[in-house]
């Protein structure tokens, strides 16, 4: 008579198995981790183009841009943003610097976020003009 045949999988089996998952995970995870930075640098695309609109509307009307917070609350800049012209919309602070004939608002990654980088590479920050020029170039694609 034969032996019963035992059931379940053989340690190859399960070498096999995790060598699988991962190859699989060294893959996946740093593509979604990229898709979760490009994501977090679209807010701040978004939250630059809402202070170049809001100093376009308020220059329209007055004439010249501001760095003064009350003006802009006006026209959506946030209110709890302090006194500062500065406010942070998740990963990112953005500032403003302006004058008469000019503004320059810039989006900078904020320190324990994935977006702050401290390699002294692409750090991830952002700016928008009154030319609408916007810096760096291949992070706005």
């Amino acid at each position: 008579m034969r032996g019963k045949k035992s059931k379940g999988f053989t340690i190859t089996e399960l070498i096999i198995t995790m060598a699988i998952i991962g190859i699989l995970s060294a893959i996946i995870i740093p593509m979604y981790t990229n898709h979760i930075r490009r994501a977090r640098r679209s807010d701040a695309k978004v939250a630059l183009e809402d202070v170049r609109a809001m100093e376009e509307q308020l220059r329209a009307e007055t004439g010249s841009y501001t760095i003064i917070r009350q003006d802009l609350v006006s026209f959506g800049w946030p209110s709890n943003a302090g006194a500062a012209i500065a406010y942070e919309p998740g990963d990112y602070r953005i500032t403003l610097a302006a004058h008469a004939s000019g503004f320059l608002a810039t989006a900078t990654p904020q320190a324990g976020t994935r977006q702050f980088r401290t390699d002294g590479g692409a750090a991830g920050w952002l700016t928008i003009d009154a030319t609408g020029k916007k810096e760096p170039p291949d992070k706005w694609k």
